[in-house]
């Protein structure tokens, strides 16, 4: 059954350039894994320092594998000096 999963990411207000950079080269990466059906990048245009990731893969045990690949660990080991409050995130399952 496949998996959605949608993250919103807010930047410290110095690191929007620093942070869209990092995020094109992690969903550039994902995109790429075995299982990843969509990998969707969106800038909110306000407030201009939020990012909203929409994913969508194949089955739980993709995005699982997804979160042991070094391209999405060294994102998570980054983030903290990028993002001004913890990444929010939903994962959500079909009902239908």
């Amino acid at each position: 059954m496949n998996v959605s999963l949608i993250a919103l990411l807010t930047s410290k207000d110095d690191a929007v350039a620093t942070l869209q950079m990092e995020l094109k080269k992690l969903a550039a990466a994902s995109r790429a894994e075995d299982g990843c059906l969509q990998y969707d990048l969106n800038h909110c245009h306000e407030p201009n320092n939020q990012f909203v990731i929409v994913q969508l893969w194949d089955n739980q045990e993709a995005l699982d594998k997804h979160r042991l690949t070094p391209h999405y660990k060294y994102f998570i080991h980054i983030t903290p000096a990028l993002l001004c409050a913890p990444v929010e995130h939903k994962i959500l399952v079909p009902v239908v």
